[in-house]
């Protein structure tokens, strides 16, 4: 690989540059392949005034693969280094004090082991920041605890393992403050989160497309569809995420850590995810990504076409999840979601996904206020029955009433199966219980769907992001249903899925009764009502 002469000075900075502490500790470093074309693609590519094009950059590997390291010596390139200016401000990010503080004391380490850089730069432990004397710059590790980050004005900023983040509070600060300087850099280096719809992710995903020259993503992770045979035992496989394995990542740790996964099913997630570098759940999920991410397809459902629908009413302010499934061979998806107006930028935080843009994407529909009005989902719900030919609504029982009270409001007829008398043109509803006997043949049901690639979704953001929290529970016979106590995450669409799916699923076994009304004419509806 031929590197600018930009290129070459930054390589030549860091491997002059002294080991403090671990393996290879008193030795100048050596930056690897992987890590030297990283820097290469960061900071080779310039514009026509020889400006650094990039502006993003995310690194996301395995753990133990010097990423800590890598923060720490980028930092002082541009605190100290051939990145160095007049007045810069330079910041390494963590999540709490404690992994500020690591980060800290490394990058101190470093200085103090040159004696040429250490009488240049003053280190200030107590508030974890560096001085450079030349140049007025500062050097500051800063974490998630520290209180507000508006103000600052950094040229360069490492994000030490952005998937833990609780939330976006830090990442956000940062990202919107970089507009004062010229050639600033937003480095991410972290593992994958198990969450699809967390910032990295998202940051994972749009880097990866390669619309935008200012962004630069390096991935290294083990395929979301390898076998989990050779995830376990193959080297080769291990080397895919993790770079630096066999040289400052130990092998033989890597070796030990797949042989307990493999042993003890209670460690196969954060193994998958810490050490293979795949977007897997901490719990065993009900839909793996990669079955759902295999199911995304062109999900067409026409006006006048036959549907079952789920819905999952929410509390009043959380979400409420409408989904229809088609009738026919395939299983093809199209979902609805209703979130109060007023709890978007609490819940925005609180769940960590982009409400905001969903909403203004479409995916999200609100209703005014602070509360779920039901008069609008009533009102979405009798536009959705004259758009589709619907054969039946499964609904789970919470709050059902008040939303009956609201079709009642704008005439949308209904009846209850098994309840009351079926009358032609009316939505037929049907109770579902959430206990095991009526959840455990949905779940069933959606789960053989995915598996025989019956079922077909359009990749809905809000649908897929609950598709992957999702968590499968289940009783001492073997009955699942989903678990609604894991709060953390919404679930509502895959409630509101498996419901209709399971709906015509029952319905396939056990057709409904139709109408003892149905194709009769008006005189024929009188003389029955009249006998």
């Amino acid at each position: 690989m031929k590197h600018t002469n930009r290129v070459k000075n930054i390589i030549n900075f860091i491997e002059l540059l002294t080991i403090p502490s671990g393996k290879g500790e008193g030795q100048k470093f050596k930056l690897l392949p992987f890590q030297k074309e990283f820097i290469n693609d960061v900071y080779g590519p310039v514009d026509k005034d020889n400006k650094r094009i990039v502006r993003r950059a995310i690194l996301s590997m395995g753990r133990k693969n010097g990423k800590t390291m890598l923060s720490a010596c980028l930092a002082l390139v541009h605190l100290w280094g051939p990145e160095r200016t007049t007045n810069a401000e330079c910041y390494v990010c963590a999540n709490d004090r404690e992994q500020a503080g690591i980060l800290f004391r490394y990058c101190a380490q470093i200085v103090r082991a040159d004696p040429e850089i250490a009488s240049s730069i003053k280190i200030v432990d107590s508030t974890k920041t560096m001085i450079a004397f030349d140049t007025g710059s500062i050097f500051r590790a800063v974490s998630a605890e520290a209180g507000t980050k508006f103000g600052l004005n950094p040229n360069f900023v490492a994000f030490d393992e952005l998937a833990q983040a609780r939330n976006r509070d830090l990442y956000d600060a940062f990202d919107t403050s970089f507009g004062a300087r010229e050639e600033p850099l937003f480095l991410i280096i972290s593992t994958q989160s198990n969450d699809p719809q967390h910032p990295l992710s998202t940051l994972i995903d749009d880097g990866l497309r390669k619309l935008d020259p200012s962004i630069v993503c390096h991935l290294y992770a083990i395929p979301d569809e390898s076998d989990d045979s050779l995830i376990y035992t193959d080297k080769k496989l291990w080397k895919v995420a993790n770079p630096a394995l066999g040289k400052f990542r130990s092998l033989s740790e890597m070796k030990i850590a797949a042989t307990r996964a493999q042993r003890m099913p209670s460690f196969e997630s954060a193994f998958k995810n810490l050490n293979c570098n795949m977007r897997v759940n901490a719990e065993s999920p009900l839909i793996p990504r990669s079955e759902w991410l295999a199911c995304k397809g062109d999900a067409c459902i026409n006006p006048g076409d036959e549907v079952y629908l789920g819905l999952d009413l929410s509390g009043k302010t959380d979400l409420t999840a409408l989904v229809a499934i088609t009738t026919g061979e395939q299983d093809q998806v199209k979902a609805w979601f209703w979130k109060p107006e007023a709890s978007l930028d609490e819940h925005e935080k609180r769940d960590r996904v982009p409400y905001f843009v969903w909403k203004q994407q479409g995916h999200i529909e609100t209703t005014p206020g602070r509360a779920v009005q039901y008069d609008w989902v009533a009102q979405r719900l009798a536009e959705i029955t004259r758009d589709y030919n619907v054969v039946g609504m499964a609904y789970d029982r919470w709050r059902i009433d008040d939303l009956l009270n609201a079709m009642g409001k704008v005439d949308l007829e209904c009846y209850v199966d098994g309840k009351d008398e079926p009358r032609a043109g009316a939505l037929r509803l049907v109770p579902w219980g959430q206990g095991y006997k009526e959840m455990a043949p949905a779940v069933d049901a959606l789960e053989e769907a995915i598996l025989q690639r019956r079922f077909i979704h359009d990749g809905h953001p809000v649908l897929t992001w609950m598709a992957s929290n999702a968590i499968s529970i289940s009783d001492p016979a073997g009955n699942r249903k989903i678990d609604r106590s894991k709060t953390r995450f919404r679930i509502d669409g895959i409630i509101a899925t498996a419901m209709a799916i399971g709906l015509k699923s029952r319905d396939l076994k056990s057709p409904p009764q139709p109408s003892v009304y149905e194709g009769l004419s008006i005189d024929g509806i009188m003389s029955r009502m009249t006998l």
